[in-house]
């Protein structure tokens, strides 16, 4: 049998290299679900009132899915001027009007920081999505070991 040391080297360290981008990505998403975790308990409940609402169409199929992301004024605890932010995830349906009072969560480290308390310990989705992409790639990285695997078993030892 004779070794093939570009194609060896091309596929291997390619493999290796996606590898490398997919551990990424598990990683990001992890710290992203611990920063989700951190807020969740930190974070203090009051009411503030509704400023305006940004709606967002997002769309993975055929019809487009419109979430409402409220932007809210409360005044944190000890602090004597308001604060103005607009919230980290959207509300639930029907989304309230301007002017209309919404229980949000803050971090009282950065009280610009802010959370519809409607959605209050769901943290499930948190870096969902560089799981996901992360697995994927982890998949991509071992279909090119295995196409090196097959090379050598196959081509190379005919």
């Amino acid at each position: 049998m004779k070794i093939h040391y570009v194609p060896t080297v091309l596929l291997l360290g390619s493999a290796l290299l996606i590898l490398l981008g997919g551990v990424l990505l598990l990683l990001k998403g992890r710290a992203v679900r611990r920063t989700a975790e951190r807020f969740r308990d930190r974070a203090v409940s009051t009411t503030a009132t509704v400023v305006s609402l940004e709606a967002k169409d997002l769309s993975l199929g055929a019809e487009p899915d419109t979430r409402y992301f409220p932007r809210v004024s409360f005044v944190p605890e000890g602090a004597t001027e308001a604060v103005e932010a607009q919230t980290l995830t959207d509300v639930p349906s029907p989304p309230p009007r301007v002017g209309d009072p919404i229980e949000v969560a803050y971090d009282p480290e950065h009280p610009e920081h802010v959370d519809v308390a409607a959605t209050e310990g769901d943290v499930e989705g948190a870096g969902q999505t560089f799981v996901v992409l992360g697995s994927l790639v982890l998949l991509v990285a071992l279909g090119v070991a295995a196409a090196w695997l097959v090379l050598v078993l196959v081509v190379w030892t005919s």
